[in-house]
């Protein structure tokens, strides 16, 4: 399995939690394990991610689906911000 640690920021950290939640079931269904989200305790608003996944690209093909792109977009998630890196156990 490979772990892809993420950071990135959002309009507002309340609504993009709530709309992440809520689409856990699409994650789990393409083989997305959410092991840590959480944010900055001085930037509300700078999350920090780590998601296990089978393959490398797992989770870029996730985001580039135009439901998910979509879900993306109406959470807050500023996508310019986003590095995410692929990493081994």
């Amino acid at each position: 399995m490979v772990k892809i640690v993420g950071s990135f920021e959002v309009n507002d950290w309340v609504h993009w939690k709530k709309t992440f939640d809520a689409h856990s079931e699409a994650r789990e269904k393409a083989n997305i394990k959410s092991i840590y989200v959480g944010n900055e305790l001085e930037n509300n608003n700078k999350v920090h991610i780590v998601m296990e996944t089978p393959e490398v690209d797992t989770m870029q093909k996730f985001m580039q689906e135009p439901l998910n792109q979509e879900l993306i977009k109406q959470s807050g998630h500023k996508q310019e911000t986003t590095i995410m890196v692929a990493c081994s156990d």
